[in-house]
Parts: structure tokens; C-alpha cells; sequence
């Protein structure tokens, strides 16, 4: 009975192998040409060094939700995404720790943000825009009136939002950067669409929107804190031009001050890590729970973590930047992994998922990755980034 248990079952793989070749064959013999090819592309192997830009994003306000963009330029060597979290809300008691003139790098636990109250963070969606005052056609077209959700087309820090490229007004205009908070409902659905919002527009390049800013959530949250950015320095972009300089960023990473003595850090997220990491948990992630400045598809899961020590090129109409001498080039040169914190545990686009322990299910799943996810990246050239734009690593290029 033992060997004829032991044949069926030979017999059954033998069978189980005939019939799957056989039907690859018939799939390939009768399948036309251009479907065959359709099938291939969407099966074709991802790659270990090239991947494409699905979402930019920054953070204005530490803590709180994202600005989504189409394109972003960032000016030059050590910058990074324009007021990406250029301001943050400072617990009162920690006051002492910030000097707005010579800002240093703080750990998160100093700060009212995902990290030290998630749940309350998660309950607030915002809108931010960079604009001159005073407004226009223009303004209005690119999204920068009232309180309506438009996203920002292009965000030039140089130093407002503008469509078509840096302003070329007066250098005295007044720039104002609006803020506008909504609260969600219980089931932490977007109510910008239906309800007033909760605060502003509040324009933080005051004193007096800052302490409105600080007021809201220090009742929200039962402490005191402040908002705060640091005292920004202007610097001259021309001859009849000067911008106010973002050179202090409120990140969670000390990995730019390691690597260049600079707070400034651009924070990428493999999508396809992230999908791996889904079907490991059963749970469906979004990318933006992780709160990334730039998400990449089109590349193998955790291929990420070996580009640390090298440089992303930007590609554009087929080719390399370095390439195009009529382009901008742009580079990144990525210096850590993201070790993640319970700040993620909350996904405010996906209240249903709940609270999950992220750390824990990547140690738990990934025990050879840790508690990481994404990579820190400081911009060694200037530049803009483009969804749909292409990303391709190299040895670390040598400083011109």
C-alpha cells in the first residue's frame, strides 16, 4: 500500500508537470502576438537599479498631513523639499532646547507630532500653499485662494508655489504660507468637502499665525506647545532677487547632520517593499503612511537598502540627466535606512486598518531588515522632480 500511495502521487506530480507545460504551450501558440506581449510587460522582473516617481510630497507643519505635488524643484547642494516641515509644534516645556537662530537637530520626542500622539495627529488633515499677497487670476488657477483643495502643480522655494516657474515681481512682495486644518470625522473620513475648517487659513510667516497655530493644538492636546521654525536667513538668488532660505528642517533623522552637518533630508519609500510588506501582515498598506517625500515603483523590494553610499540620477526623455546638457541635473546621494516608530501605526487615509505595531510585524516578517523602512537621501545637485520621472543608481559620483 506504501508504494502505491508512493506512486500515485509520483504519478499525480508527473501529471501536474505535463499539464502545466502543456498549457504554457497552447498559451504561447494561441495567445496573439500583442496580448503575449501585454502579459510579459505587466510580468516583466523589476529592477535593482532604476525606478520611476509615483508621488512627491512634502510636510509643512512637522506631525501633521502632507502636501501632495506634481513636480518640485529644489534649488541647489543640501536643500530639500521647499518647507518641507520647515515648521513644528514644540512642547513649551522643551522650549529651552530650540534657539530659532541656531537651530540643532531635536528628537522627536520634543515635539507634539505622529510620534508622541498619534492618534490625535491622525484626526487632522491640512492644506498648505506658498503665495504672494494679494492674490490674482493666476493665483487663483494655481490653487493658492480660500481654503479649496487643488493641488499644487509645481512648488518652487524661491520662494512660493508658481506654476510656471520662480517668480521675476518684486523682491518686496509679502509671501504668505497658508495653513488650513480640518478635523475628520469619527470614521477619520476627509471632511474638507463638506465642513468649515477648524483652523485658518492661518499664515505662518507671522508671529501672529504661528501663536494661532500653537493655541489650536495645545487645547487639542491638553499641553502647551508653540509652533516654531527657525530664523530664516535671506539669500540672494540674483542680482534683483532674494528668497527667504529654508535651512532648518524639523526631520525625524539625525542621518544629514552625520553626513554633512545639515538638518536637510529627503525621506524615499520603495512601493514595492511596501507591497511586500502588505502581503506579509495580510493588512493593505499605502505607501504614505510612512510619510515619504518621494515614493518609487518599478524597483525590487528592499533593492533600497544596497543603494546606501550611492547616488540617484535623474533621468528625463530617456536619458540621464548628465546626459541632457540643456537639463538641470539632479542628484541624491542616500546616506541610512528609516527606522520606523510607532509614529506610522496610524494610517489617517485608513482608519480601518486601526493601530498597528510596525516595527514589530517588519522585526517579526523581515527579521534580516529590522525595524526599517525607506531610505534618507541628501540632494548633492539641484533640481525638479517630476511624477513619472526616472531614478537611476550609481557608484557614488565623485564631488566635481
Amino acid at each position: 500500500m506504501i508504494v502505491a500511495a508512493a506512486s500515485y502521487f509520483a504519478l499525480t506530480a508527473a501529471v501536474r508537470a505535463v499539464l502545466f507545460f502543456t498549457v504554457a504551450f497552447l498559451v504561447h501558440v494561441l495567445v496573439p502576438h500583442q496580448s503575449a506581449v501585454h502579459v510579459v510587460s505587466a510580468l516583466s522582473p523589476l529592477s535593482c537599479d532604476t525606478m520611476e516617481i509615483v508621488s512627491l510630497t512634502r510636510f509643512p507643519v512637522k506631525g501633521l498631513g502632507p502636501s501632495l505635488l506634481d513636480s518640485v524643484h529644489i534649488q541647489g547642494s543640501g536643500e530639500t523639499f521647499p518647507d518641507d516641515r520647515r515648521f513644528a509644534l514644540l512642547k513649551k516645556v522643551n522650549v529651552d532646547k530650540f534657539d530659532s537662530a541656531n537651530p540643532e537637530w531635536l528628537f522627536k520626542g520634543n515635539f507634539l507630532c505622529a510620534f508622541t500622539a498619534p492618534e490625535l495627529m491622525a484626526r487632522y488633515e491640512c492644506e498648505y500653499r506658498i503665495i504672494e499677497a494679494g492674490g490674482s487670476s493666476s493665483d487663483e488657477e494655481r490653487g493658492s485662494s480660500g481654503t479649496h483643495n487643488v493641488r499644487c502643480r509645481q512648488s518652487y522655494g524661491a520662494p512660493w508655489d508658481d506654476v510656471d516657474g520662480p517668480s521675476k515681481r518684486n523682491t518686496n512682495t509679502k509671501i504668505q504660507r497658508l495653513l488650513t486644518v480640518w478635523e475628520r470625522d469619527e470614521n477619520g473620513k476627509s471632511q474638507k468637502a463638506s465642513s468649515s475648517p477648524v483652523l485658518g487659513p492661518v499664515d505662518l510667516a507671522t508671529d501672529l499665525g504661528k501663536e494661532e497655530t500653537g493655541a489650536f493644538f495645545s487645547q487639542k492636546i491638553g499641553e502647551d506647545v508653540v509652533c516654531v521654525t527657525a530664523k530664516q536667513a535671506q539669500s540672494k538668488v540674483s542680482d534683483s532677487r532674494s528668497i527667504t532660505a529654508h535651512n532648518h528642517q524639523f526631520g525625524n533623522t539625525s542621518s544629514g547632520v552625520k553626513a554633512n552637518g545639515n538638518t536637510r533630508t529627503v525621506h524615499i519609500i520603495n512601493a514595492e517593499t511596501v507591497r511586500q510588506f502588505s502581503d506579509a501582515i495580510g493588512i493593505p498598506l499605502n505607501p504614505s503612511r510612512f510619510r515619504p517625500n518621494v515614493v518609487v515603483s518599478s524597483l525590487e523590494p528592499w533593492a533600497e537598502f544596497d543603494m546606501i553610499g550611492k547616488t540617484l540620477v535623474l533621468e528625463q526623455n530617456g536619458s540621464s540627466n548628465d546626459d541632457n546638457e540643456s537639463s538641470e541635473l539632479l542628484t541624491l546621494d542616500i546616506v541610512s535606512k528609516t527606522v520606523r516608530c510607532e509614529g506610522v501605526g496610524i494610517d489617517p487615509d485608513d482608519a480601518q486598518t486601526g493601530v498597528l505595531p510596525i516595527p514589530s510585524l517588519l522585526t517579526e516578517h523581515f527579521p534580516e531588515r529590522g525595524p526599517y523602512l525607506g531610505v534618507y537621501a541628501i540632494v548633492r545637485t539641484g533640481g525638479t522632480l517630476r511624477l513619472g520621472d526616472r531614478l537611476q543608481c550609481r557608484e557614488l559620483l565623485k564631488q566635481a
